[in-house]
């Protein structure tokens, strides 16, 4: 009965294993993927109140918003931790990270893989710029981070309305 379960308790874990790399939980935060899964979304045309939308492969780069846009911060791992905006005056958060809804590829019987998506609303408010930045020690459970999974950055220039 002992080698049975251990037998299972084996397979669970190479099975999150093999689950962890494709929802996030532990992948790097760094350039855009080629031919999909970009850094940002783009409001929609004529949708002024829509918000412009930046993923984790925006690590490192800039965006630009006009004042009086929204944007969103969304991160593939609850194991984020957004510490805001650098220039609050210029870009604000708009209440505290939440997060949402579970995706249907992450198990909601494995505990500690961190697939759970967190989002981090910010308003442009003045002219200027400013980093948002967020960070993690966990990329699951009992698994700490490489360092270049650890930060995340995103340059944010707040444009004047023309």
């Amino acid at each position: 009965m002992l080698h049975t379960q251990r037998k299972w308790g084996a397979a669970i874990m190479l099975a999150a294993c093999g689950v962890v790399p494709f929802v996030g939980g532990c992948g790097t935060a760094s350039a855009p993927a080629a031919g999909g899964g970009g850094t940002a979304s783009a409001p929609a045309a004529g949708g002024g109140d829509s918000p412009l939308i930046v993923r984790d492969g925006a690590n490192g780069h800039t965006v630009s918003v006009t004042v009086g846009d929204h944007l969103e911060v969304i991160l593939a791992s609850s194991y984020w931790t957004v510490k805001g905006s650098s220039q609050p005056h210029v870009l604000q958060q708009d209440g505290p990270t939440k997060l949402m809804p579970r995706p249907a590829n992450c198990s909601a019987n494995i505990p500690g893989l961190g697939c759970v998506p967190v989002r981090t609303d910010f308003s442009a408010l003045a002219p200027g710029t400013t980093v948002i930045t967020a960070s993690r020690t966990s990329c699951g459970e009992a698994m700490r981070c490489m360092p270049n999974q650890q930060h995340y950055s995103l340059t944010v220039v707040v444009r004047a309305k023309s």
